[in-house]
């Protein structure tokens, strides 16, 4: 599950932590990330990697997605 949006400390980590509760492994798309404040960012993304899910950059991701057409 790739997830991206606004306000890191509160959307994103609510969806990121009901991700995890429902059972999946989520991943927080490092660029596709944003708050008000850019430390907010930074901070819920170290925290996020460490406790709940992945962080991954934009490129890892869709290097990941263009994979999975070719898959048999």
């Amino acid at each position: 599950m790739l997830v991206t949006g606004v306000t890191a400390s509160a959307c994103v980590r609510t969806t990121i932590c009901d991700a995890m509760a429902e059972g999946f492994r989520p991943i927080a798309v490092k660029e596709c990330i944003g708050d008000r404040i850019p430390g907010a960012v930074a901070w819920n993304l170290f925290d996020i990697d460490a406790k709940f899910g992945d962080v991954e950059s934009v490129d890892t991701c869709v290097d990941y997605l263009n994979t999975l057409g070719s898959r048999k």
